[in-house]
């Protein structure tokens, strides 16, 4: 199914213009999104059960500082459903401590559980920040962004209102993670959803002492495990 952006005009593009964008389509995706409630203080006490092939749909991997981060969550699994996301750091696996352990004692853990459950302890993307923005008629959606960080919010709009701003970086677009995506995808996914945007965005900082890391590239393969 295919939706037209013959309609979507005035938006804001990545470049600086202000786009009227026409014969073009773009591929609207079939999903299931589910709210992600807030937890106290970031932290989450899960008990996810496991679904096809024992697992709860999350992959995560180690990162330098000897923590380990979720870099992908299947759509539909058990641990969507549960609220956890990209950049989410999983803390404790059964009661076990994960920073610092080495990634073959994780999966030994993974392993060994024969339970049809995983008991998790996550922390949230520090710094995340969940904007939804309605497209103005004449302003659009009244944001810029270059390699998917916020370089401009216009003033007396919607982005503006709900707490947009400089030096953000996004990371979702209602819920589909856009980490190294080319500006034109990014753009894409906002115009495939209708005249309202929600945005997952952290800090510029965060994103590039933290998320850069959880690009994959092709020699890292032993520093992922999946859950």
């Amino acid at each position: 199914m295919s939706i037209s952006w013959e309609q979507q005009d005035l938006f804001v593009s990545s470049n600086g213009s202000t786009a009227n964008v026409q014969q073009s389509n773009v591929q609207q995706r079939s999903s299931v999104r589910i709210a992600r409630f807030p937890a106290a203080n970031g932290i989450r006490e899960l008990l996810i059960r496991k679904g096809d092939g024992g697992k709860i749909g999350v992959t995560g991997r180690r990162i330098h500082e000897g923590r380990l981060l979720i870099c992908a969550v299947a759509r539909r699994s058990p641990a969507y459903m549960a609220g956890l996301r990209y950049g989410d750091e999983i803390l404790c696996l059964e009661n076990e401590t994960l920073a610092g352990m080495e990634l073959n004692l994780v999966r030994d853990l993974v392993r060994k559980n024969l339970r049809n459950s995983i008991k998790l302890r996550t922390k949230d993307k520090p710094g995340e920040r969940y904007v939804t923005i309605a497209k103005d008629v004449q302003k659009g959606f009244g944001f810029r962004f270059m390699n998917g960080e916020i370089t401009f919010v216009r003033p007396n709009t919607a982005a503006e209102r709900r707490g947009l701003e400089r030096r953000l970086q996004i990371i979702e677009v209602n819920e589909e993670v856009v980490v190294g995506m080319q500006d034109e995808d990014i753009e894409a996914i906002i115009y495939a959803n209708d005249d309202v945007v929600t945005l997952c965005v952290v800090p510029v900082k965060v994103y590039r002492q933290l998320f850069s890391q959880l690009i994959p590239t092709i020699s890292d393969a032993l520093t992922f495990v999946e859950l």
